[in-house]
């Protein structure tokens, strides 16, 4: 395993005395990845990252950004970090240029030839006013001042979910190019699944506040796929381990399976097929059908 930029054990969130928003999380995010967080509205993404910020205090466990406590160390944790979230806000009476020079202020180690590299790309001007300014522009220079201060880990939540599909993938472009390339780690919360496949390396799926799966992206395509079965009369019942979903129909099954490998092909062939069919999924697919 890589140094980890995020780490956490055991981490819960309880609201009251039943709702626990996050539960038990156990998180590896490694240094240098970018890494997908995703779950369905209201499965925990946000209150853990509240939690990783030192926004919100956690009810138990442990948790490591960038090697501190952001609990116990909070400046420190955010001298390294940059935070895009959705439906960020900032001061919007301020024009483009007012706005970075009030951030640059904060930050010794800002990179001018990023900054001009990124306003060539996304065509701002320093006088645009913030309140003038597109959905899709505003998360731009939201992502510019995340970005410019050379952060070691960049936590993006779902700021993309309100862009129209050309701005989500101008803004997905941005992120390659301006941090990527610098090899620092990306953390990206969303529920938009099939934009972030293009540049994700690593995957975590939460549901209703427990982490699922937490794979390189590319184990998780190969181990998570979904098989056809054709049988000469009606099909048997077949139960193999790892199943996450099953469609039966006549003569034909449907599977999901978490855990594909040449042992269960082995486990139904046994069963006599007459058509078998082994397909791949995408992101979306893999995501869909583990929590549905």
């Amino acid at each position: 395993m890589k140094t980890l930029a995020i780490e956490t054990f055991e981490l819960t969130k309880k609201y009251g005395n039943k709702i626990e928003a996050v539960k038990n999380l156990n998180l590896q995010v490694p240094t240098g990845s970018i890494y997908a967080f995703l779950g369905k509205n209201g499965a925990g993404k946000t209150t853990t990252i509240r939690m990783l910020l030192g926004f919100l205090r956690r009810t138990r466990g442990n948790i490591t950004v960038v090697g501190f406590d952001p609990e116990k160390d909070s400046i420190a944790v955010r001298k390294k970090i940059g935070y895009v979230a959705e439906n960020q806000r900032m001061y919007d009476w301020m024009t483009v240029n007012e706005i970075i020079e009030f951030c640059r202020a904060f930050y010794p180690s800002w990179d001018f030839s990023l900054q001009k590299q990124l306003m060539e790309r996304s065509e701002l001007s320093g006088s645009m006013r913030l309140k003038d300014l597109s959905t899709g522009t505003y998360e731009k220079v939201a992502l510019l001042l995340a970005v410019c201060h050379e952060p070691e880990l960049l936590i993006l939540d779902d700021p993309t979910s309100g862009l129209d599909p050309v701005a989500r993938r101008e803004f997905m472009q941005g992120i390659i190019e301006a941090f990527q390339q610098r090899e620092k780690t990306v953390f990206f919360s969303t529920h938009i699944v099939n934009e972030i496949e293009q540049i994700a390396d690593w995957v975590g799926i939460i549901d209703k506040g427990v982490l699922i799966i937490s794979q390189p992206l590319d184990k998780l395509k190969s181990l998570v796929k979904k098989i056809h079965i054709v049988f000469e009369t009606d099909a048997p019942e077949i139960n193999i381990p790892g199943i996450v979903w099953k469609e039966k129909n006549g003569r034909e099954i449907t599977l999901v399976l978490k855990d594909y490998s040449s042992e269960v092909l082995n486990i139904i062939n046994q069963f006599k097929p007459i058509g078998l069919e082994v397909i791949n999924l995408t992101l979306e697919e893999i995501f869909v059908s583990l929590v549905r």
